[in-house]
């Protein structure tokens, strides 16, 4: 029997009314990266767009088990008083989380390269979400050589 697809009425409707729908739905990306400090850092307009990462004291901080460089993080919202928990800091820029020697053990050279990094929400346990994070290198630019006027004193003529 072949795969059939059936259509509905709303299939049948003009582009332009579904055009609109669109940018209502539409949803904003979650991101954020790592600083030359080792913090992950979630950025306001991630934090306001995540409303319940607003309220948030500690998180758990985990990796998939047996992978030795850190490729995906996972992070879960847990109580201030847990063990296992990183504190949350709150920064004018957003929220970050010290995570340096985690990311020196999992082979994350965040020092040389810059590293960003897209949520994607799960369900973690019931009536708790958590975040997966799929980091991605950017090679830090070098910065380009001075070609204006040069500036100082002269330097002595021979």
């Amino acid at each position: 029997m072949p795969d059939i697809r059936f259509f509905t009425q709303a299939d049948n409707q003009a582009a332009t009314k579904t055009a609109k729908a669109d940018k209502a739905v539409k949803s904003t990306l979650l991101t954020g990266y790592l600083s030359p400090t080792g913090k992950l850092v979630l950025p306001t307009k991630t934090v306001q767009a995540a409303s319940n990462l607003s309220s948030v004291q500690a998180m758990k901080v985990g990796s998939p088990a047996g992978k030795r460089k850190l490729i995906t993080l996972y992070l879960v919202p847990t109580d201030e008083q847990d063990a296992e928990g990183f504190a949350v800091t709150t920064t004018p820029r957003g929220l970050t989380i010290e995570l340096a020697q985690i990311l020196a053990n999992g082979r994350v050279d965040y020092k040389t390269n810059k590293y960003s990094f897209t949520l994607t929400p799960f369900a973690y346990q019931e009536g708790i979400t958590g975040y997966e994070l799929a980091l991605t290198a950017q090679r830090a630019q070098p910065k380009a050589p001075y070609t204006g006027k040069p500036r100082g004193r002269k330097p002595k003529a021979k």
